[in-house]
């Protein structure tokens, strides 16, 4: 199990990273470091590998030009360059900083396998793998909820609630509840969520 030391040295070097990248990446990981640990207390997976996991997941956006990303329309931001460079570039860092806080190898492996995905539910899904499932859903419930709110404003600006890319997030997310969680924990706090931030009305 990682412990408080392991986890504030991951978090102390993680920040400034994040801090370059998107705004609102740093809340963003904190937010879905703690679905996380939620999900943890309900549904089996390895501890070790899902936090440092959530930590390490966005920070290839640090090392990108994501201009593509924040003009692209919600359905096409999957297609975009910077969505597919953040998680290659992030994957080759989290090696890198995995490597030199001394990261169990076989451990290492199996995180920067997640990073370098994902972005990409049915490929985290095709791993059978109940820790890379259980990232996927932490990261994807941060799309939920009025905290979530803020994470947009932040990083498409004020009046992004009033735009027609928020009406298409908006299906995106309620069809996720559908596709992008496979844990019951998940299912059910995905839908409280969304019930929360009004996705229902």
């Amino acid at each position: 199990m990682i412990g408080p030391a392991e986890e504030n040295r991951i978090k102390e070097i993680v920040q400034p990273i994040l801090l370059k990248g998107r705004k609102g990446d740093w809340e963003h990981t904190l937010r879905a470091i703690d679905f996380g640990k939620y999900l943890l207390q309900n549904e089996p997976a390895d501890e070790d590998i899902v936090i440092a996991t959530l930590y390490l997941h966005d920070i290839g956006w640090s090392q990108i030009d994501f201009s593509d990303f924040i003009q692209a329309s919600p359905a096409r931001k999957i297609e975009t360059q910077g969505l597919a460079l953040h998680m290659q570039q992030g994957a080759r860092l989290a090696d890198e900083l995995l490597s030199d806080l001394g990261y169990d190898p076989a451990a290492r492996r199996r995180i920067v396998a997640i990073i370098a995905v994902h972005d990409e539910p049915e490929k985290i899904f095709e791993m059978d793998d109940p820790s890379a499932t259980m990232v996927v859903e932490a990261d994807r419930l941060d799309r939920y909820g009025k905290q979530s709110l803020q994470r947009y404003l932040k990083m498409f600006g004020p009046d992004y609630m009033e735009t027609e890319a928020w009406q298409e997030g908006n299906t995106l997310r309620l069809d996720g509840l559908n596709s992008w969680f496979k844990t019951a924990t998940a299912k059910a706090l995905a839908h409280k969520l969304a019930v929360e931030m009004g996705l229902f009305d």
